[in-house]
Parts: C-alpha cells; sequence; structure tokens
C-alpha cells in the first residue's frame, strides 16, 4: 500500500522544461532543459533530464550532474531534498494541497 501511494505521489510531479530546481542543501539552481529517453533491458524505457545549474562564483560545491533520472528527480522532490517550480505554475506542495482538500 506504501508503494502505491508512493507512485501515486510520483505521477503528480509533471516535470517540463524549463521547470526551475532547486537543491535545497546548497541553493543550486537548475533548469530543466531536455529530457531524453534511453532503453534498458530490465526496465523499458527510462528518462533523463539534462540540467542547466548556475555557474555563479558564489556556488557551492556538490556533485551538480548535468543529468538526473526522472523518477529519481521526482523522488527527490517528494523528499524535499530539491524544491521544484513549473513553468505551468505547480509545484510539489500547491498539488499535495490541492488533492488534500478535494
Amino acid at each position: 500500500m506504501a508503494i502505491k501511494a508512493l507512485q501515486n505521489e510520483l505521477d503528480l510531479i509533471e516535470l517540463s522544461r524549463g521547470d526551475v530546481i532547486i537543491e535545497m542543501a546548497t541553493s543550486n539552481v537548475g533548469v530543466l532543459l531536455k529530457k531524453d529517453r534511453r532503453i534498458d533491458i530490465y526496465e523499458d524505457d527510462i528518462y533523463f533530464w539534462k540540467i542547466k545549474w548556475n555557474n555563479s562564483n558564489d556556488i557551492v560545491e556538490y556533485h551538480s550532474y548535468d543529468f538526473f533520472e526522472e523518477e529519481h528527480l521526482k523522488l527527490s522532490i517528494i523528499l524535499g531534498i530539491i524544491k521544484w517550480q513549473s513553468i505551468n505554475g505547480g509545484t510539489f506542495e500547491l498539488q499535495m494541497e490541492c488533492i488534500q482538500n478535494f
């Protein structure tokens, strides 16, 4: 049951090109640029997002990868590791609030 609830939360997050993400531990800001499809023998289709991170001199060093696997990125949003603001106006917190009030 917990896995189904988690999958429902993952399904609420619809990432789009241009969405802004913030890595909460370092405050690094990134923009989702492109969604790439890869084929895996076990998982079938896997999607990766290319991310452009800020390149300020004040950037805090951490392992800011240029690509994130989509499900990993969504899980990081749910756990609060990454904050997400959609170009379509949505955030994970806003979507959860709407469902709870429904």
